[in-house]
């Protein structure tokens, strides 16, 4: 509007600059076709040329209005509806946040052609359908979304396989997320749920697979991770054992090492392998190189109770725990079991009543007992007292005041 009258201006400033210029002599201007001839003044023909190039400018003007109309108002129609969609997105998403899933459902698929994102559209559509119970819908929509986004092929198979893992379809999730491993092998989220599942579906072998990379990017909290990667490797073991004891062996090469010192996967390596004297030399360099990196008292107490040929060596290695770890009723009465096969009698003694009194258990006082009873110590009083004492505390019988009194000392 400024222009225009700005332009108005502009042209009455040059008519009358032109009327002054020819007031002195007016001129005249002549214009003849066929038969037809005008004659008027250079002023009046100059207003004239000007006024018939206005009115030609709003002819075409008006004319141009006339011919943009339809589409403007298209246009504007179209901007409308957008508006609407995106407003219905938005209340959609508020809906499905706030819980109301079939309100959700209606407000993000209506005017869905008339969207700008139709992906988040059908996404949101689909985990609405998917906590009405409606499983076929929540597929549809996915397919949609797909068709409408192709681009978008791993948001949607991710979405996908949440969605699956959350109603249960493990088996169709397993599907979803390998095909989505292969289309990318380092996406952090879909290695997390493709643990998951693999936990879930307990498939310990391809889980064992993967937990390198689980553990390199930090995907579990370290507690979490430790609980999975005991039970996957246990759950390793377990499948190899039902094969062969060669595969099992084969298993536990396989594991990090790491996890060949953690004291429970070492005992259940050792029970799945079972008693044969011959490997229990393999076994006690297990047990040694778990024990020396942390103290596991189930382990330490099998320790004890292999006879090795090797026996004082055996000794010598739990004499050095004594060393590393102190004094433990545990370790304790390992070494007098180990004294008691080498025959040294008298030290074997000394460290069973030194775990009796470290913390008395019926295991201890039974095999200090045994001990006392046998030609060489012939201690028969003070075996039935260590006999008894065991028996109540298997029974749960004896008193504080006399579990703590020591036998031959009334």
């Amino acid at each position: 509007m400024v222009k225009f009258i700005f332009g108005l201006l502009l042209l009455v400033i040059l008519i009358l600059l032109a009327v002054l210029f020819v007031k002195e002599d007016p001129g005249f201007v002549l214009v003849q076709y066929a038969d037809f001839s005008l004659e008027t003044s250079l002023a009046f023909g100059i207003v004239a040329v000007v006024g018939v190039g206005l009115l030609v400018q709003i002819l075409l003007r008006i004319l141009l209005f006339i011919w943009r109309t339809p589409r403007k108002l298209r246009a504007r129609a179209a901007r409308r509806r957008i508006e609407r969609s995106r407003n219905l997105l938005n209340q959609g998403l508020i809906d499905l946040a706030e819980g109301r899933f079939s309100q959700s459902e209606s407000k993000l698929m209506k005017l869905i052609d008339c969207a700008e994102n139709p992906l988040l559209h059908y996404l949101a559509a689909a985990r609405a359908a998917q906590q009405q119970g409606k499983y076929d819908e929540r597929d549809n929509y996915l397919k949609s979304a797909h068709e409408a986004r192709p681009d978008a092929e791993i948001a949607i198979a991710v979405t996908q396989a949440e969605l699956q893992l959350a109603s249960d379809q493990t088996e169709r999730a397993l599907a979803t997320l390998t095909h989505l491993k292969t289309l990318a092998p380092k996406h952090d989220y879909v290695t997390k749920l493709l643990a998951r599942v693999y936990y879930q579906i307990e498939e310990w072998p391809q889980l064992c697979e993967l937990l390198p990379e689980v553990r390199k990017k930090n995907l579990y909290r370290p507690n979490r991770l430790e609980k999975i990667e005991a039970r996957t490797y246990r759950g390793c073991l377990e499948d190899a054992a039902l094969h062969s004891n060669d595969d099992l062996q084969k298993a536990w090469a396989k594991l990090p090492k790491t996890a060949q010192t953690n004291g429970e996967l070492v005992m259940r390596y050792i029970e799945l392998r079972g008693q044969d004297p011959s490997q229990n030399s393999a076994i006690e360099d297990i047990i040694v190189r778990s024990v020396n990196k942390q103290w596991d008292a189930n382990l330490v107490d099998f320790y004890g109770q292999m006879a090795m040929q090797d026996g004082n060596a055996q000794l010598a290695h739990a004499e050095k725990w004594l060393n590393d770890y102190g004094s433990n009723h545990t370790l304790l009465l390992a070494l007098g079991r180990i004294c008691i096969r080498l025959k040294l009698w008298g030290k074997a003694q000394s460290y069973l009543e030194a775990s009796v009194g470290a913390s008395a258990t019926p295991q201890n006082c039974q095999v200090l007992a045994d001990l006392l009873n046998r030609e060489e110590l012939a201690a028969h009083d003070k075996a039935c007292e260590y006999y008894r004492r065991g028996l109540e505390l298997s029974l749960g019988a004896g008193s504080g005041g006399q579990l703590a009194t020591r036998p031959g000392a009334d």
